[in-house]
């Protein structure tokens, strides 16, 4: 498992359970919990819970049946996700941040 790729990951805003189960599943493809385990190295009780508040963020799939399955959302689709949501964020803060330096301006004139 790459250590690299894991912090890239965190700093993108995935927890570091987040990154490995990630980073294990573009790996696998689809995969049960248990080889999800073992492919990332999570601990077996946190799977579960991981899996399901990713799928809540849009990065897994849960492939309902008999095994239940799970995949991630393709990588580039991932990345396209973040970038939006960051550039969203970062137009928020900016207009705000201006707003509030106009404020300022008036307040003091």
């Amino acid at each position: 498992m790459s250590s690299k790729l894991i912090k890239n990951l965190q700093r993108l805003g995935f927890t570091e359970n987040e990154a490995k189960i990630y980073y294990a599943l573009v790996c696998l493809g689809k995969a049960r919990a248990s080889e999800i385990f073992v492919a990332s190295g999570v601990p077996r009780a946190k799977v579960y819970g991981i899996l399901r508040g990713m799928e809540k963020k849009g990065y897994v799939q849960i492939l309902e049946g008999d095994p239940i399955l799970f995949c991630c959302t393709r990588p580039e689709e991932m990345i396209a996700r973040i970038r939006a949501d960051f550039m969203r964020s970062l137009k928020e803060t900016s207009c705000g941040l201006n707003a509030l330096s106009l404020e300022d301006k008036i307040t003091i004139s």
